[in-house]
């Protein structure tokens, strides 16, 4: 468990609201991987990196898409009930294979 300065954070809890939340979201979502840190302010925070399929990231698509996604996320996670900031990072399928970040893998 994580400690931050509003108490303790479950780190299991939350990996298994994610992994929910990508099974959930499957037809569009291909990984949801997160870090806890802190923001450039010093807030304790949750970054996810999201990797969506080459449907989802279709212009006419990515936005109802990325919505969705950090809906289910936020919801499923209970992240306003843990004191956290949320950020959300969306690349395609197709971008991650070009960029081969290993944060993102």
């Amino acid at each position: 468990m994580a400690i931050i300065a509003s108490g303790l954070v479950n780190q299991r809890k939350i990996t298994s609201a994610v992994e929910r939340a990508a099974k959930a979201l499957s037809a569009d979502v291909v990984r949801i991987r997160f870090d806890l840190e802190d923001d450039w302010t010093g807030n304790p925070s949750l970054f996810f990196k999201i990797v969506i399929t080459y449907q989802a990231s279709r212009p006419e698509k990515l936005r109802e898409v990325s919505q969705r996604v950090t809906r289910k996320i936020m919801n499923e996670a209970k992240v306003d009930q843990t004191g956290l900031l949320a950020y959300f990072s969306f690349r395609s399928q197709s971008e991650h294979a070009k960029i081969k970040d290993p944060e993102w893998a």
